[in-house]
């Protein structure tokens, strides 16, 4: 039997960097690339100079992410448009100067965390997790 080169590529990449795929390591460090790596302060800047387009674009990545690997979850930030998620944002980073945009950002997901698995009001959501009622034994 004869592999092709496309399929033998993607397997060859998967054996390779598959184990690699749980982002942190034993600490829970990550790293963070582009403006995630802004400080809250230099988000604040360009806030008020409506200089936010690599924000934006950074924020629709990490959101898009998000939404695709947190089980249950369709939009995690429910209805809020982008202007919206923004305007939280520089609220948390006005506060907040010395935290990293990519902080920031978590601490948008967290505050919508209630809602993410649509949750009935009561409940208690781990993160990332369905209710325990919904959980298999």
């Amino acid at each position: 039997m004869r592999i092709r080169w496309p399929l033998a590529f993607h397997l060859a990449w998967i054996l390779v960097y598959g184990p690699l795929a749980s982002a942190a390591d034993a600490e829970g460090n990550y790293a963070v690339w582009g403006v995630g790596q802004a400080s809250c302060h230099q988000f604040t800047q360009a806030y008020a100079q409506q200089a936010t387009q690599d924000y934006k674009n950074y924020l629709a990545g990490y959101l898009t992410a998000f939404n695709t690997l947190a089980d249950g979850v369709y939009q995690a930030t429910g209805k809020n448009t982008t202007t919206d998620n923004l305007t939280v944002l520089q609220a948390h980073c006005s506060a907040n100067p010395l935290h990293s945009f990519e902080r920031a950002v978590q601490s948008l997901l967290a505050q919508t965390r209630t809602t993410l698995l649509n949750t009935p009001k009561g409940k208690t959501v781990t993160w990332g997790q369905p209710p325990a009622e919904q959980r298999a034994p």
